[in-house]
């Protein structure tokens, strides 16, 4: 009998030693503790952000790092990882719609970005000669907001729009006989000394181009409509660790330091 007691007590002991392994993984309110998180090297320091934020709370978080600006979101939609800071609301809302996707952005957004057109040889926009040559981007939200940055600046006009975005095809009027360079968002600021002027984000103008992203010939009127934040698969909208990442991001100390990095190139939403 003792002999029986004792293996029933063994027993009972691994099954709580695996119980126990298995909470592990879990937080106090049931969900995972370990997760993974992506981005490309600009958004990196605000994962390490939330990286030190969660860790206190019992959070292992794992950045994962991708070259190319879709691949975070390609990686969240099939679940490698579980959220992304990469891409503005309309392109992700953009991919939700190609990929049948059903990612979200956690409110409150966070930060947004500055659009421009910018020369590296040219000081006004009224400057830009016939024949320019514009780089643009290719995806197909940012290349339907480069040509509605053209259209408010007076250099093209544009018919009704055919689809959901504007195309190169919807270009009704070119007065100037400008040419189009598709590509790469990241990669649009590295041309502007091939080009005569390129369309791009603040932040690549200072990285990539070496420029001062405060010259530029004429900003997007709407660069307040495209919110960045955390994006996380729909079931994960409302879930703790998300929820928590954001607080964290928008803390004092964490707006201050993004503040510091960006420096203007990206600016903090109220």
């Amino acid at each position: 009998m003792c002999k029986g007691l004792t293996r029933i007590v063994v027993i009972f002991l691994v099954v709580a030693f695996v119980l126990t392994m298995v909470g592990c993984s879990k937080s106090p309110t049931g969900e995972k503790k370990n997760l993974k998180l992506g981005c490309t090297p600009t958004m990196e320091p605000m994962l390490q952000w939330i990286k030190e934020g969660l860790a206190p709370q019992g959070y292992n978080v794992e950045i994962v790092m991708f070259d190319a600006n879709q691949l975070p979101a390609v990686a969240l939609e099939d679940g490698s990882i579980d959220g992304i800071i990469q891409n503005h609301r309309p392109w992700m809302l953009t991919f939700n719609k190609e990929n049948n996707a059903n990612l979200e952005m956690v409110k409150p957004y966070y930060f947004h970005s500055f659009y421009a057109i910018y020369s590296a040889k040219y000081k006004k926009l009224d400057q830009i000669p016939q024949n320019a040559k514009f780089t643009i981007p290719n995806d197909p939200t940012n290349l339907s907001r480069g040509l509605i940055i053209l259209k408010e600046a007076g250099l093209v006009a544009l018919k009704e729009k055919t689809g959901s975005f504007y195309t190169l095809l919807d270009i009704k009027d070119n007065p100037k006989n400008l040419s189009f360079v598709e590509a790469e968002i990241m990669q649009t600021a590295r041309s502007i000394q091939d080009v005569d002027a390129v369309i791009a984000t603040a932040y690549f103008m200072a990285e990539t181009a070496k420029a001062d992203p405060k010259v530029f010939l004429f900003e997007d009127p709407h660069n307040k409509d495209y919110a960045l934040g955390l994006i996380v698969r729909s079931e994960d909208l409302e879930s703790a660790w998300a929820k928590e990442a954001v607080k964290i991001l928008r803390s004092e100390k964490n707006r201050a330091r993004f503040n510091e990095l960006y420096k203007g190139r990206y600016t903090l939403i109220d």
